[in-house]
Parts: C-alpha cells; sequence; structure tokens
C-alpha cells in the first residue's frame, strides 16, 4: 500500500523523553550478530512499524532496526522486498543503508525484522529554497531509476478507483477524466527499479545554507514500476505538504534531467490515492517540523491534477 512513510526514517530525532526498551526476544536474536547493544532512540515517524537507533558495546557503527508490528504474510513480504532493493542497490554508488541481518518471519526476533547501517541526516521539510529543493530530489529519483532493475516483485498500485474524495470537491467532470487516464495499462517493459515509497520523508539531508542529499532510506515498498509510481507519489505527497507548484515543479524537472517524458497513467493514479485520512496522519509524520495546512490539501491535490491533465492534452 502507498500513500504512507509506514516504517519512519533514519537519522532523525527520536521524541523526547520517549521511554522504550528492547523486548527480550529482539535482544537474543541480536546478541550473536551483533554483541550487546543499547537503545539510543525510537526514531521519528513510524506508523505501522518501530524504528530504532541501537550502538554497539564493542564500537562498531549505530545499528537501525526497522521491527513490524505483525507477523503477517503482507508484513514478510516488505520485509523480503526490502531485502531484494537493498541488495540489488548495493553496488549502485547511491547512498542507502547497507542491510546487516533479516528476519522475515519473525521467528527468530519475535516480529518481521530488519538491521541496517544508521545513516547520519536530517529530514529537511522547510528548505531555504523550495525550488532547488526539490530539483534536487527529482534528481535522485532519476539516479534511482537509473539502476539496472532486478528480479522484483511488481510495485502495488494504489487501488485509485476507492477514492471518491474528488468528486466530493464537487468536481465529477476532474474525477471522470482523471480515473479515465489513471486507468490506463503501463506499458511493463518500461518498468524501472522503484522505491516504492520515493518522498521527502525518506530521504535525508546535510547542510544549512544550500542542503544536499545525504542518503534515501526506507525500501520495503521496492520493486518494479512505471517511472509515474515514484513519480506521482512523491509529487502528491508535495502537493499535500507544499504546493501545486512544487508538485509540477518536480514532474519537469524529472523529465528534464531523464530525458524522458512521465506516461501519465501511473503518475495521475498516484494523485488520485490522496483521502480524508492524509490530514490525520501527515502532522504525525511532520511532527511539529513544519507548519501543517490540513484543510487546503485536498485542494492543493484537485490543482495538482488539473493541471497535470492540462498538461496531458
Amino acid at each position: 500500500m502507498h500513500g504512507v512513510s509506514a516504517e519512519g526514517v533514519e537519522g532523525v530525532e527520536g521524541a523526547e523523553g520517549a521511554e522504550y526498551d528492547l523486548d527480550p526476544e529482539l535482544r537474543r536474536w541480536l546478541h550473536p550478530l551483533f554483541g550487546e547493544v543499547e537503545l539510543v532512540r525510537p526514531l521519528v515517524g513510524g506508523i505501522t512499524g518501530q524504528m530504532l537507533q541501537l550502538r554497539r558495546a564493542d564500537g562498531g557503527d549505530d545499528l537501525v532496526v526497522r521491527r513490524w508490528r505483525r507477523t503477517g504474510s503482507e508484513e514478510q513480504d516488505r520485509v523480503r522486498r526490502e531485502v531484494t532493493g537493498l541488495e540489488a542497490l548495493a553496488a549502485s554508488g547511491l547512498s542507502i543503508p547497507r542491510l546487516l541481518a533479516a528476519d522475515p518471519d519473525g521467528s527468530g526476533s519475535g516480529l518481521p525484522t530488519t538491521v541496517t547501517t544508521f545513516l547520519p541526516g536530517r529530514v529537511e521539510l522547510d528548505p531555504p529554497d523550495l525550488r532547488e529543493w526539490v530539483r534536487r530530489l527529482a534528481e535522485m529519483l532519476v539516479r534511482i531509476h537509473a539502476v539496472p532493475p532486478p528480479a522484483l516483485k511488481t510495485c502495488e498500485y494504489m487501488p485509485y478507483a476507492q477514492h471518491p474524495w474528488l468528486v466530493a470537491l464537487d468536481d465529477a467532470g476532474l474525477a471522470r477524466d482523471a480515473h479515465e487516464l489513471a486507468s490506463r495499462t503501463p506499458d511493463p517493459s518500461t518498468a524501472v527499479l522503484s522505491h516504492g515509497d520515493f518522498q521527502h520523508f525518506n530521504v535525508l539531508w546535510e547542510g544549512a545554507e544550500r542542503p544536499r542529499i545525504r542518503a534515501v532510506v526506507d525500501w520495503p515498498t521496492a520493486g518494479l514500476a512505471d517511472r509515474g509510481l515514484d513519480v506521482g507519489h512523491c509529487r502528491l505527497n508535495l502537493a499535500v505538504l507544499f504546493s501545486a507548484d512544487a508538485a509540477m515543479w518536480f514532474l519537469e524537472d524529472y523529465e528534464q534531467v531523464a530525458g524522458v517524458r512521465v506516461a501519465p497513467a501511473a503518475d495521475v493514479a498516484q494523485l488520485l490515492g490522496f483521502s480524508d485520512q492524509w490530514p490525520g496522519f501527515i502532522p504525525i509524520q511532520v511532527a511539529g517540523r513544519r507548519a501543517v495546512d490540513g484543510p487546503g490539501m485536498a485542494r492543493r491535490v484537485q490543482e495538482t491534477i488539473r493541471r497535470t491533465l492540462d498538461r496531458s492534452g
């Protein structure tokens, strides 16, 4: 399921005063692999899973443990996707977490779990130059899509027809045209290695005056997909938190850098994935790092869809 940065992000501040200790079963599983460890902090942003920064007693690099909250087939699949995606990207030269261990079914650690390297950096939600920041995001996604696609599963496409929010805005005509466009089947021969949840909550930055991308994290939705899936998902998040302008800039920059035109079907399908749940969970992910205009989200996404359809002719 796309539409939520469900797992949190590495390298950002944990909740003040958060009290949490490692589950004994998790600690027992970790010990033969990494020795004694202690919790540094929970990491901000997790919704369906825990993200924990751990420190090794032997002085090795800090670890990030992603631990899902259930042992269902979906959670196990997410662990396997993350493993395959990180392994495929290991030699790409991109700054991503390095996979250290995985327990897909939770048989050892108690819950489906992955362990990766900790990467320093911050989630940048209030960039000094929004226009340049958007372009850097687009450039990074082009680099990801240029990695030769491995034998990954196809990404799950959001069931856009289940989201009637656009009709609720008294824009039935736009909803009809958008749904018609989004229903077109992507060409499978053009599938690329997709992050599956590429957006600003999963990108770490460094530097102050001109921030630059330090790393891209959060890979349990990796798979093969039309490039419009990642593009549209990022644009949806940009419209929700920033503006329709930012969403359109991203599309223009991506196409210019990649030298290809994004087929609109998967892109628009992701934009249609907005729902009335977004004003509720986005503030949880933002965690006070910028102001959130919840009531204006739907109109900004609506404007992005309108401008995208106008652009598509």
